[in-house]
């Protein structure tokens, strides 16, 4: 069994589709990668080892709680990266 941060999945699907919608914010790899990493540094890690688990994290990071932050986040991170590109 592998160790995983659920919130990985969620932030890459939350990103690539705010990053699309931003006509302002550039669209190379290296941008899109930092507001993932920036994403991903300012949320809890939600990470499961087994198959128990993978189950009860696979769920919860479905709840529009955690659907909520990782967005709120997301964007924090476009508009942080917009500000300071590092290209």
């Amino acid at each position: 069994m592998e160790v995983k941060n659920y919130l990985e999945d969620i932030v890459l699907r939350i990103a690539d589709t705010l990053v699309k919608k931003d006509e302002d914010f550039c669209k190379c790899e290296h941008c899109r990668a930092d507001v993932i990493t920036y994403s991903l540094n300012h949320l809890k890690p939600k990470y499961a080892s087994n198959i128990k688990g993978h189950a009860l994290t696979a769920v919860d990071i479905e709840s529009e709680q955690i659907q909520a932050e990782v967005t709120v986040q997301v964007l924090k991170a476009i508009e942080q990266v917009k500000k300071h590109p590092h290209h």
